[in-house]
């Protein structure tokens, strides 16, 4: 099931060119995002250890990489 994201959580999975900033509270979909924006970059050949994401929680950063692995 594809995930529906809000036209700013779109804005956010698609913007390139610089660095972005998430930050919305909990249950929001920052993680979805994150790992959406991760997923599309790789696959449009940005080498995935070019890439700095930072998560405020451990079990979010772990959540976004069996995210990215699957």
């Amino acid at each position: 099931m594809a995930i529906q994201f809000t036209p700013a959580q779109k804005r956010a999975v698609e913007h390139r060119g610089c660095n972005l900033l998430i930050s919305a509270g909990a249950g929001s979909g920052k993680t979805a995002v994150l790992t959406e924006r991760i997923i599309r970059m790789v696959e449009e050949g940005i080498p995935i250890d070019k890439l700095v994401v930072l998560t405020f929680t451990n079990a979010a950063a772990l959540e976004m990489k069996s995210r990215i692995r699957k």
